[in-house]
């Protein structure tokens, strides 16, 4: 079912458009839910902020990075200092902070509604804050996984233990070359 409904412009005070949004939401049949980057910096994780800057300082300095996002895209010499800038920034996107509170609220919304999130999102915030795993289509991928960089065969490795493994041993914006992962098989990975 298509309708129109007039939407209260976003000069008006917060508290009118959040109860607004939730009327419309106890209103509807189905709900579909978009999101992107902005909505994990709404809910406190900031790629480029007083967190990223703290946890982040040593690659900053040797580096130049100026957020997590464009450091992703950064051409590492070797595969030790790629794979410990990695490991950082898996635990900082995806481990370090559990469900973020606007997730957990956002589901309080829609929890007993059909609903469908559609995000590009890599920090599984939906799956954390209790949203059902089948109803989530997360279209970039989740950092908890590495995959064979071949791309086959077709598997995903959970990587949660290996990041906890390697924080504590990286020197010098480096890992050693075993710690650099690969499948069971020796093969090299990549993040999902």
């Amino acid at each position: 079912m298509y309708f129109s409904t007039k939407i209260t412009p976003s000069i008006a005070p917060f508290s009118e458009r959040v109860e607004q949004l939730r009327r419309l939401v106890r209103e509807a049949d189905y709900v579909l839910i978009g999101a992107g980057a902005g909505l994990t910096t709404a809910a406190g994780l900031d790629y480029a902020g007083e967190d990223f800057r703290r946890e982040f300082s040593e690659w900053i300095a040797r580096y130049r990075f100026t957020d997590l996002y464009t450091a992703g895209f950064y051409p590492f010499e070797t595969e030790e200092e790629r794979w410990a800038y990695w490991a950082k920034h898996i635990w900082f996107a995806r481990y370090r902070t559990g469900a973020l509170p606007l997730y957990k609220e956002l589901l309080e919304v829609v929890r007993e509604k059909d609903y469908f999130v559609l995000t590009t999102n890599v920090d599984a915030q939906f799956e954390m804050a209790g949203f059902a795993a089948e109803r989530i289509f997360a279209t970039q991928g989740d950092y908890a996984f590495f995959q064979p960089a071949s791309g086959e065969p077709k598997e995903l490795y959970n990587n949660r233990e290996w990041v906890e493994r390697v924080l504590p041993e990286i020197r010098d914006c480096r890992i050693s070359s075993e710690m650099v992962p690969h499948t069971p098989d020796g093969e090299p990975v990549a993040a999902v």
